[in-house]
């Protein structure tokens, strides 16, 4: 129990227990049942409290109790210092605020003077022990010698007595009753408690011993009230009690009287109608239907208590009256198909949208569609019928030709014609590749005439041949011959198509000309030969940007340690390129790269913009190349290349899916030097230094003022970067291979061995590393070193030089 919870604690060298209010009262002693046991003692006392007063009541069983060495006879008020002697024990009282706190001793101590329990020596004494207990003599009263001469207690004692039985009864019902509240809602006209013999009513309030009692009460308008409650030991309760209110009786009619299926709630009740409904007080949702009508909705407040309360619902009709007359009379209407009456008719139909005839024999039908609103009634203008038109079911062979009446197209066959009675008619049916046919027809009123016309098919010749031959014919997918051929076809559009084993199809579509014979000429292409022609040679991305197609091819990677300017990370090794693949045409520029990351800055170098849209995208590491290239295929619905490994380590997948990526070392090496070309060249212009004129972007003479280091000899006009597609072409068809910006590749970074003889196909590089490699020579790049197409960099990071562009696989 926690400290807030006690209300009176007993404590001693053995004991320590807390109550709660619940617990209360508490009894000490030597008594069987006592709370607390005490040793030596027969004697007993509880311990109370009554609106926050402590208070000791004497139990039948209470000889040597005493509260302050005073004897306690019935109930006292305990205060701080009280001391309760119970037998040889004592109790000290100490209140602390609400709380009593008892301090107990077993025994009592020698300097203890209250005075012996006579009882209690005397059934500790031995058998032969005894204690003579001497009377005190008294002077007996008159009246109590009259009394005993009577032979009985005279009445004045016995209404003492009564009265005291009586004061006794009460003082044990305050003390052990609980103060109870009935809060009923609403408050009843009566309330009583049948079975309850010791009860008390205080206003709104009972006073009542913890037990179960049965609670009835009752009100106008609400069903009787009966609930068992159950007090507890607590002194302060409460009780919520609700009566519930009887129902209301509802009658429902409807205005027109009507059958109509009613619900309440959603649950059906009956039709109307209907009459003292029970319902429980409160909102309802009356629906009501019925044929003919619209369905009704109504809330309805039932007041209940058996209150009578009548409802009254309005009707709409959910048809209304239409009214059709025609000329002449006596024509039979009908309406969606179904025959109602003859004109003159009103009718009452359902609302929506209806189809309405009226048929004559001698006229022509008349028809309309009328839209129905519910409850408003329509009067139709007067329909003067015609006479009936000649009829005339009109088809053909083959079918679906243009017909035309007196140069008016009616449609194409098969279709029924409606020709004015007693006149001539010119009809005229056509088709592609066909002869027209034109009839003159004259037919009488409401007849069927049926007239069918085959018609005669324009030919023409197309002779078919193909290298090689004998190869199969299809026109308009089916089997017709084997070439050469000369195919008499209708004068339409035909699909030839030649087909043959080990070989490509190829198809043609031609429309013959009668009179004018035609030649078509197919060259079949072995299935490996036009898989070939059917590969791209440049493709275009999503953003507009192309790449060329490389041709695969063996080449020798690095340089020889006589070449002037090698470095020692460009050791000879064979490499072999096994399968073609895209490389972008040119670096990818600020404006496409701002696509995939809008934030994205070039920057400027000594006062010179890197950032125009047209100018490649530097200051881009490594990652965000590779995430650009994800985000592209993505665009493109082509796989992503690269996957993450690492919180920021991002990996190609191997093998390479056919995203687009970054060009391997290898493939930038081949493509910048081989490829497309007879020998392999050392710069990006050829063999020789300097390099021509505009021959690409490096650190020229406009640059002299912002690096350390230019060629002399050489000016491109362009200071840092220039726009891609600047400079001309190579033998690739690619622009920048060498200048403009060094490029990111694939690989990470390695030293490579000074030679090998053992060749690398495909290389990927190395799993893992530091650094990404970068090839190429850049606007910054004026040494032989640098300008060498075998030149090796690398980089962890971006620089205002390196930009990328991009690869992907053919397959």
């Amino acid at each position: 129990m926690t400290g807030g919870d006690w209300l009176l604690a007993a404590r001693g060298e053995d004991l320590g227990r807390q109550f709660n209010r619940e617990q209360l009262p508490v009894s000490l002693g030597g008594q069987p049942g006592d709370d607390i046991q005490l040793a030596g003692t027969r004697a007993s006392v509880q311990i109370g409290n009554l609106d926050g007063t402590f208070f000791a009541q004497a139990s039948r069983d209470a000889g040597g109790v005493r509260v302050n060495d005073e004897p306690l006879t019935g109930t006292r008020r305990l205060r701080d210092g009280d001391v309760l002697a119970i037998g040889a024990a004592r109790a000290h009282c100490r209140l602390e605020g609400e709380r009593l706190v008892l301090e107990l001793e077993a025994r009592v101590t020698a300097g203890d003077t209250a005075p012996p329990d006579l009882e209690e020596l005397a059934a500790s004494s031995t058998a032969a022990e005894e204690v003579e207990i001497q009377p005190i003599a008294f002077q007996r009263a008159r009246r109590d010698e009259e009394s005993a001469r009577r032979g009985g207690p005279s009445p004045g004692l016995i209404a003492i007595w009564v009265a005291f039985g009586v004061l006794a009864v009460l003082g044990w019902f305050a003390f052990t009753a609980k103060s109870v509240q009935l809060a009923f809602e609403p408050v009843p006209e009566d309330i009583s408690l049948p079975g309850t013999v010791f009860k008390l009513r205080i206003a709104d309030r009972f006073l009542l011993r913890s037990g179960e009692h049965r609670v009835k009460a009752t009100a106008p308008g609400y069903y009787p009230f009966e609930q068992v409650i159950q007090v507890g030991a607590s002194q302060d309760q409460s009780f919520v009690l609700e009566l519930v209110r009887l129902p209301g009786l509802i009658s429902i009619a409807t205005e027109p009287a009507a059958e109509v299926q009613v619900a309440v709630d959603g649950e059906p009740v009956g039709s109307t109608p209907l009459a003292d409904l029970e319902l429980t007080p409160g909102p309802h949702q009356l629906e009501l239907a019925a044929p003919r009508f619209l369905p009704e909705v109504q809330e309805i407040q039932v007041l209940g208590g058996g209150e009578r309360q009548a409802l009254t619902v309005q009707l709409t009709p959910n048809w209304a009256p239409v009214t059709l007359t025609t000329e002449p009379a006596g024509a039979q209407v009908l309406v969606d198909g179904m025959p109602l009456g003859t004109t003159p008719v009103t009718l009452e139909l359902p609302a929506g949208e209806r189809v309405l005839e009226a048929r004559l024999g001698g006229y022509n039908a008349w028809q309309t569609q009328l839209m129905v609103e519910a409850n408003q009634p329509q009067i139709l203008e007067p329909v003067t019928l015609t006479r009936a038109d000649g009829r005339v079911n009109l088809s053909s062979v083959p079918s679906a030709a243009s017909v035309t009446v007196n140069g008016q197209f009616r449609g194409r066959t098969p279709l029924t014609l409606r020709l004015r009675p007693g006149r001539a008619h010119t009809v005229t049916v056509t088709k592609a590749g066909y002869e027209t046919e034109t009839r003159q027809l004259s037919v009488a009123a409401d007849s069927g005439r049926r007239l069918s016309l085959e018609l005669k098919a324009q030919l023409g010749v197309v002779e078919v041949t193909t290298d090689p031959a004998d190869a199969e014919l299809w026109v308009d997918g089916t089997l017709t011959a084997r070439s050469p051929a000369q195919l008499t076809l209708t004068a339409i559009e035909h699909r030839i198509e030649a087909r043959k084993d080990g070989y490509a199809s190829e198809s043609v579509t031609i429309t013959p000309r009668p009179g004018f014979p035609q030649v078509v000429s197919l060259d079949l292409l072995t299935v490996a030969a036009a898989r070939e022609a059917a590969i791209q040679r440049v493709v275009t991305t999503a953003q507009g940007h192309t790449l060329q197609l490389i041709p695969a091819g063996e080449f020798t990677m690095g340089a020889s340690r006589r070449e002037q300017g090698r470095r020692s990370n460009e050791g000879l090794r064979p490499v072999k390129i096994s399968q073609r693949f895209y490389l972008g045409t040119a670096e990818i520029t600020n404006g496409q790269f701002r696509e995939f990351m809008t934030e994205h800055n070039s920057g400027e170098f000594s006062g010179f913009d890197l950032n125009a849209d047209d100018q490649p995208a530097v200051r881009v590491t490594w990652t965000e190349a590779v995430l650009f290239c994800n985000w592209l295929s993505a665009k493109d619905g082509l796989s992503p290349v690269y996957e993450q490994r690492g919180e920021n380590e991002w990996v190609p997948i191997r093998p390479l899916p056919n995203g687009y990526r970054l060009p391997t070392e290898a493939e930038w090496a081949w493509a910048s030097r081989l490829a497309n070309r007879d020998s392999a060249i050392k710069y990006p212009w050829g063999n020789e230094l300097p390099p021509p004129d505009r021959s690409g972007n490096y650190a020229d003479v406009s640059a002299a003022e912002i690096l350390p280091t230019t060629l002399v000899t050489y000016n491109d006009s362009f200071a840092v970067t220039a726009p891609g597609g600047s400079f001309p072409v190579d033998s690739s068809q690619l622009v920048d291979m060498g200048g403009n910006v060094a490029e990111w590749v694939q690989d990470f970074y390695a030293v490579s061995p000074t030679s090998t003889e053992e060749v690398s196909v495909d290389p990927l590089g190395p799993k893992s590393g530091r650094y990404h490699s970068i090839r190429g020579a850049s606007w910054k790049s004026a040494t032989i070193s640098q300008l060498r197409l075998t030149f090796r960099d690398y980089s962890g990071g971006s620089r205002e030089d390196v930009g990328f562009r991009i690869a992907r696989n053919l397959e």
